[in-house]
C-alpha cells in the first residue's frame, strides 16, 4: 500500500478499513508513506512495525557503484562515482542507469594502450566533461524555497560573465517559476522587499545617500513589476483564464528579483518566508463572514452597508456595551441585554464577534468582552438565557431548522432553504398563502374524521347483524 499518507481525501473510512485488513490478512502489509509527521498515520502507526528509511549519502552510493562497476567490468573511481552520485541528487536509479550508459559507449582505459585489452573505465575528468548529458535535471530537485531565492537574487554571480551565461541564468530562474507556479508569485511578493532592504540598510549605515537613492529606485521599479505581474496573474487566473500568460508571469516575477537585486544581485537574509497572503486571506474572510452574520442581525434596526457598519455603527455600540459590562460598579446586565434585544443581538456577537473589530493601537485603550471576569459573564449568561428574546434575525435563525422539519412533514415545502425568504423582508401574500393552507389542512382533518366515524358505525352494524343471525337459526 503506497502513499498511505494520502488516503483521507477522497477514501471515507479508508485507514480504518486498512486496520482492519492488517488484523485478518496472513500475508504482510507493507504501507508506505512520504509524511510520517503527518497526522493521518497516528491511528495506522500502532498496528504497523515502524521503519523509517533516509536517503543515502552519495559516498555510499559511490562504494556501491564503484563494486557494481567492477563486477560489470568496469574501472570505476570513487571520486567519479561521488561527483556521479552528487549530479544526479542521490537517486540510486539514476546512478545505475548513467553507469548503464557509460557502459555503451565503450571507453577504454587510457593504460589499455589503445590495444583494445583495457576496461571501460570511468575517471573524474570524464565525468566533468559529460556532466550535461548524464546528471538528473537541476529543476526537478530544487524546492519551492530555494527556487524563490534564486528568483529574488537576482542575476547574483554573474559579475564580468559572457553573455552565454548571463542567458543560461535567466533561462535557470524562469525555470524555477515553474517548479511551484501555483505558489511562486506569493512567495516572491513575500520576499523580494527583503533583498531590496538589505541593500539600502548597507547604503544608509555607510552613509552613502547616493546609494540610498538608486537602492529606493530599484524597489521602486521592483514593486511596479511585482504589480505588473499581479495585473496579468488576474487575467491568467480570472473569469478569461487565460493561460497563455504564464510565461509572461514567470518573466515579471524574474523582472522583480532583477530590480530588487540590481546588476550584481542581492542577498536574501535568512531562509525564505512563506507566503504570509494565505494566513491573511483567511482572516479577511472570516472577518467578512462575521461582518454579514452582525448585518443580517441588526438589518431590521439598521439600514446600512457592511462597510458603514463597521466603520460607523460597531464604534459606538461597543463604547455603549463596554460601558455598561465594565462598569464600575459591576456589570450593568439588565441594560446591555435590554440593548442587545433592541439591535437584534445575541451573545456570540457581543462576546466574540465584537471583539474581531478592533483597531489593533497601543493609543486606543480597548477592552475585550472576552476578557471579562468569570462571575460577572456567569450572571450575564443567567440573566440572557432566562428571558426570551423576539428579535426578528434570532427568532428566524431559532427556528428555522423546527419550521423547515414541519414543512416537510405535512408536505407543504417546496424546495426552498431551511428558514424562509430573505429576514429583512416581509411577505404578507406568503403570509396570507400560509393562513389558507392551515384553513384547508383543518378542513381536510374535520373530514377525514367524519370518514373514520361513517366507517366505524357501518363496522357496528355489521358485528350486530353477524350476532343475531346465529339466535335466528337456534
Amino acid at each position: 500500500m503506497d502513499e498511505v499518507d494520502g488516503m483521507g481525501a477522497g477514501d471515507r473510512s479508508g485507514m480504518s478499513e486498512l486496520i482492519q485488513m492488517i488484523k485478518k490478512s496472513k500475508v504482510p502489509i507493507i504501507c508506505i508513506c512520504n509524511d510520517r509527521s503527518s497526522t493521518k498515520m497516528k491511528s495506522l502507526v500502532q498496528y504497523c512495525l515502524d521503519l523509517r528509511y533516509r536517503r543515502p549519502t552519495k559516498g555510499v552510493i559511490a562504494r556501491r557503484a564503484v563494486e557494481i562497476g567492477r563486477r560489470e567490468g568496469m574501472d570505476v573511481e570513487v571520486n567519479a562515482a561521488e561527483a556521479l552520485a552528487e549530479s544526479c541528487g542521490n537517486d540510486i536509479r539514476q546512478v545505475l542507469n548513467s553507469l548503464q550508459m557509460w557502459s555503451c559507449k565503450k571507453r577504454r582505459n587510457v593504460g589499455g594502450g589503445g590495444n583494445g585489452g583495457g576496461k571501460k573505465s570511468m575517471t573524474y575528468r570524464d565525468v566533468k566533461d559529460r556532466m550535461g548529458e548524464i546528471n538528473k535535471d537541476e529543476v526537478l530537485r530544487v524546492s519551492m524555497f530555494d527556487a524563490c531565492r534564486s528568483i529574488v537574487e537576482g542575476s547574483r554571480g554573474l559579475n564580468g560573465a559572457d553573455a552565454k551565461a548571463v542567458t543560461a541564468s535567466l533561462y535557470r530562474r524562469t525555470d524555477a517559476y515553474f517548479v511551484d507556479y501555483m505558489m511562486m508569485g506569493l512567495m516572491v511578493h513575500q520576499n523580494y522587499l527583503k533583498v531590496g532592504m538589505g541593500q539600502y540598510n548597507r547604503a544608509k549605515a555607510d552613509g552613502d545617500e547616493d546609494d540610498e537613492l538608486e537602492a529606493l529606485d530599484r524597489i521602486h521599479q521592483a514593486t511596479h513589476a511585482m504589480s505588473d505581474f499581479g495585473v496579468c496573474e488576474e487575467n491568467l487566473r480570472g473569469g478569461d483564464q487565460n493561460w497563455s500568460l504564464l510565461p509572461l508571469c514567470s518573466v515579471l516575477a524574474v523582472k522583480v528579483g532583477h530590480h530588487a537585486g540590481g546588476a550584481q544581485g542581492g542577498i536574501l537574509p535568512g531562509y525564505p518566508e512563506f507566503a504570509g497572503w494565505l494566513g491573511k486571506n483567511s482572516t479577511r474572510n472570516k472577518k467578512v463572514r462575521l461582518l454579514q452574520e452582525l448585518r443580517r442581525h441588526m438589518n431590521y434596526k439598521v439600514s446600512a452597508d457592511a462597510s458603514e457598519l463597521c466603520m460607523n455603527y460597531l464604534p459606538i455600540m461597543r463604547q455603549q456595551f463596554q460601558r455598561l459590562l465594565f462598569h464600575r460598579d459591576g456589570a450593568r446586565v439588565d441594560e446591555a441585554i435590554e440593548l442587545m434585544d433592541e439591535y437584534g443581538l445575541d451573545r456570540d456577537d457581543i462576546f466574540e464577534n465584537f471583539d474581531e473589530f478592533l483597531f489593533h493601537s497601543k493609543e486606543l485603550e480597548t477592552k475585550k468582552f472576552g476578557d471579562l471576569d468569570g462571575k460577572s459573564k456567569a450572571a450575564f449568561t443567567r440573566a440572557y438565557n432566562s428571558t426570551a428574546h423576539k428579535a426578528q434575525a434570532l427568532v428566524a435563525e431559532q427556528g428555522a431548522e423546527k419550521t423547515g422539519r414541519r414543512k416537510g412533514n405535512n408536505g407543504n415545502g417546496g424546495g426552498g432553504e431551511i428558514g424562509g425568504a430573505e429576514l429583512d423582508v416581509v411577505d404578507d401574500d406568503g403570509a396570507a398563502a400560509e393562513d389558507s393552507d392551515d384553513e384547508e389542512t383543518e378542513e381536510d382533518l374535520e373530514a377525514l374524521k367524519k370518514k373514520f366515524l361513517k366507517k366505524g358505525r357501518g363496522k357496528a352494524k355489521a358485528t350486530g347483524k353477524a350476532k343475531a343471525a346465529p339466535k335466528k337459526r337456534a
